[in-house]
């Protein structure tokens, strides 16, 4: 997003030059003013819009964070009782799950999709990406 520039002053008034071209340009200096201000009040709400942004992909960020070290710290997945964003590793794989809601878990993460968030973005993008290799290859008739 570009942020809106305050224009310059065209003229600036100068006391030193003759009355008739100080007059005009003190009328020109007065002129762009209402501009000036106009431009400099859009540039703040601009600023202002991308600081929320900022704000909220602060938040975004740290609860990225807390997902990792959640996922960093997990402990080995046992059938039981599951809440919400909380973290287990498979045995079977290795890999790291976090669920997707409160649940009683008798299956192991790596074949529990439904219950378990994937948390391992690499196989995450290559399932990605085969899905939409195979997308592509039916819409060319491959």
């Amino acid at each position: 997003m570009s942020i809106t520039q305050v224009p310059s002053f065209t003229k600036v008034p100068d006391r030193g030059s003759s009355p008739a071209t100080f007059s005009g340009d003190v009328d020109t200096f007065l002129s762009e003013i209402n501009a000036r201000t106009e431009a400099g009040n859009q540039q703040a709400d601009e600023v202002n819009a991308l600081a929320a942004q900022v704000e909220t992909q602060a938040a975004d960020v740290q609860e990225a964070r807390a997902a990792i070290d959640a996922g960093v710290n997990a402990d080995r997945w046992a059938a039981g009782d599951y809440s919400d964003g909380q973290s287990a590793w498979s045995p079977i794989n290795g890999l790291t799950y976090r669920a997707k809601g409160d649940f009683t878990s008798a299956l192991d993460p790596s074949v529990d999709p439904d219950n378990w968030h994937n948390l391992n973005p690499v196989e995450e993008a290559g399932k990605l990406i085969s899905a939409r290799a195979r997308r592509f290859a039916t819409w060319i008739g491959a």
